[in-house]
C-alpha cells in the first residue's frame, strides 16, 4: 500500500512540476503554448539556415536570424535546454546543409523564402 502512494505522490509531483513550468512562460495571445522541442526547433532552423547559407544569402542576415532564433528559445524553454539541445542540433544541421552541393533553383527560392519567414517570426 506504501509504495501506491510513494508512486502516486512521485505522479503528483512530477505533475506539480510541470504545471510550475508551463506557469512561468506567458501563454501566447490564443491562450495556450505551443510545445517547444528545443533540439527538432534546432535541426529545422538549422536546415533553413544552412541551405540559405549554400544558396548565397549574406552572412550578417543569417546571424541576425540566429541570434532572434536563439533569443526566442531561450524564451521559450532557458538556457539549459536551448545550449545544449537547441543549438547544438542547429549547429549540426548547418554544418550538414553547408557541406551538400547547392540547390537547386526552386530549392534556394524555398530556402530562402524560408529564410524570410524565420527573418518575420515573432
Amino acid at each position: 500500500m506504501r509504495s501506491a502512494a510513494c508512486r502516486l505522490s512521485g505522479l503528483a509531483l512530477a505533475l506539480l512540476a510541470a504545471g510550475a513550468a508551463r506557469a512561468q512562460t506567458p501563454p501566447d495571445a490564443g491562450g495556450a503554448r505551443p510545445l517547444v522541442i528545443p533540439q527538432v526547433e534546432g535541426e529545422r532552423q538549422g536546415k533553413i539556415l544552412g541551405r540559405a547559407l549554400a544558396c548565397g544569402a549574406e552572412r550578417e542576415r543569417v546571424e541576425r536570424v540566429l541570434r532572434a532564433g536563439r533569443e526566442r528559445m531561450l524564451a521559450a524553454v532557458g538556457r539549459a535546454l536551448t545550449e545544449e539541445r537547441y543549438a547544438l542540433s542547429l549547429d549540426d544541421a548547418m554544418r550538414l546543409e553547408t557541406s551538400l552541393p547547392a540547390p537547386s533553383v526552386q530549392g534556394c527560392e524555398k530556402a530562402l523564402a524560408a529564410l524570410e519567414r524565420l527573418e518575420t517570426a515573432p
